[in-house]
């Protein structure tokens, strides 16, 4: 088999693996039908938008930071820093590094910087 015949195998497979993975998740929540039209959609999407390029797919240890994060955020309630450092393995510290960093994005959020886009206005 040629290299090309490897390559578009291995392509099909990762499509069909995400097919499985999304239908899988699925099928305890919604109708076989729905979860099979939904991986459709999925993966109809995925060759629509990465399709013709060779794509890497990482193995999401930032994501998984920055989930984590957002699960501490979440149960944050404004003097738990030592509970969640138990609960999440983190340092107190570092607790307080992600609650500190949350407020000033979630502020961010709320209220725009009033002088942002002074030099696009020259």
């Amino acid at each position: 088999m040629s290299e090309y015949g490897k390559a578009a195998e291995r392509a099909d497979g990762m499509l069909l693996t995400i097919l499985e993975l999304v239908h899988n998740g699925l099928k305890d929540v919604v109708s076989e039908e729905q979860a099979a039209e939904v991986a459709r959609d999925v993966v109809e999407n995925v060759r629509n938008t990465f399709g013709g390029e060779n794509v890497y797919v990482c193995k999401g240890r930032n994501l998984d930071s920055i989930l984590k994060s957002h699960q501490v955020w979440a149960d944050f309630k404004g003097d738990n820093h030592v509970e969640l450092s138990k609960k999440y393995g983190f340092s107190v510290q570092w607790v307080y590094t992600i609650i500190r960093t949350m407020t000033q994005l979630k502020r961010d959020e709320l209220q725009p910087d009033l002088f942002g886009d002074l030099d696009e206005r020259k």
